[in-house]
């Protein structure tokens, strides 16, 4: 407890509540933190940073739930960014403009922060991949929707990805043979022209803030076995799960489809020990992995989540490892160690 010397702390945490859904481990987090002596709670999001470093928060002093939420809104005060003794970042991507000039805020400002801003900056994008070849599916960086087409020649069978997409929003798979390329639509194929294709690519590379798309080789684990999620805390790994796929469009999103208990093998071990250094230069202390495994049975990893990891779904299938008391007492000894 953070109590022990009578010092009240103030936690922030930035999200947008009335965006979240049933899952979203703010509530956990929430309803853990403000059961610890001598530790105020606010929530805000990004938006609510004024030039001149103020913020309007909503202080939490009472359990509050999905259905409640609504709530959050109604008392709000004026705070300065830096009356905060740690800000929890809990918003999920992209990092537009209100959200980058909050980064930079709290970077200006030397103020802590969970994940460290910079590292957020660093690593918030799919494109830090290209980072570990050896281990990903066979993957290109495109820029331009040209060469998209032509790596979807190449490789045939691809994913397409913004690079700041998350929960699985703005992902198409599209099949290149026999000359022509196919769509999905309800796990049918359909033909796409390729001025259709190029449409596609178009629209994610208009809206991806640094103007990247990446083409990636599909794995059929997508929606046979679905990605597992192996999720880290402070370097090491704190848990793994299955997440279950859409039964429609075989993608894993990050709605309620389920998820199921898988531990962690020794190649997910070998993968965080080759990631551990790039997280702890950025000083990310909470990440997740997601992990796709081909044909032959290695594991290859689709994606590095440093912005919300699914702390919800390894709660459910993990519920002995009580996250939430963990990732609160984490951040109340980083306030400790701080004074």
């Amino acid at each position: 407890m953070i109590s022990e010397n009578k010092t009240v702390r103030k936690l922030g945490i930035v999200t947008s509540p009335l965006q979240l859904d049933e899952q979203d481990t703010f509530f956990l987090f929430v309803n853990e933190a403000i059961s610890r002596s001598g530790l105020e709670v606010f929530v805000f999001d990004a938006v609510d940073l004024t030039d001149d470093g103020e913020v309007m928060v909503t202080e939490i002093n009472r359990p509050i739930s999905f259905e409640t939420r609504a709530s959050l809104g109604r008392e709000r005060v004026v705070m300065r960014l830096s009356d905060f003794d740690m800000i929890f970042l809990k918003k999920d991507p992209p990092i537009d403009e209100f959200y980058k000039n909050l980064l930079k805020r709290l970077v200006e400002e030397k103020i802590a922060a969970v994940n460290k801003p910079v590292g957020l900056l660093k690593m918030g994008s799919k494109a830090y991949l290209k980072h570990f070849p050896l281990l990903t599916p066979r993957t290109f960086y495109i820029h331009k929707a040209k060469d998209a087409v032509k790596y979807l020649k190449i490789i045939g069978n691809c994913v397409i990805k913004k690079s700041d997409s998350s929960g699985g929003k703005g992902v198409s798979h599209i099949r290149y043979k026999f000359g022509a390329f196919y769509g999905y639509r309800s796990k049918k194929e359909v033909v796409l022209a390729e001025a259709e294709v190029i449409k596609i690519v178009e629209n994610y590379l208009e809206n991806s803030i640094d103007n990247t798309v990446l083409v990636v080789e599909y794995f059929l684990s997508a929606p046979e076995r679905g990605d597992k999620r192996v999720v880290i805390l402070d370097g090491n790994i704190l848990g793994s799960y299955i997440r279950l796929p859409n039964l429609k469009t075989g993608l894993c999103v990050c709605g309620n489809n389920g998820a199921k208990l898988c531990d962690p093998t020794k190649r997910d071990k070998e993968i965080v020990k080759m990631l551990r250094p790039h997280l702890k230069k950025h000083g990310i202390e909470l990440a997740a992995l997601d992990l796709l495994i081909s044909k032959d049975g290695m594991e290859h990893l689709s994606e590095i989540n440093v912005f919300n990891p699914g702390f919800c779904n390894l709660d459910v299938v993990h519920p002995e490892l009580n996250v939430a008391k963990k990732i609160i007492d984490m951040l109340c000894r980083m306030m400790r160690e701080s004074t």
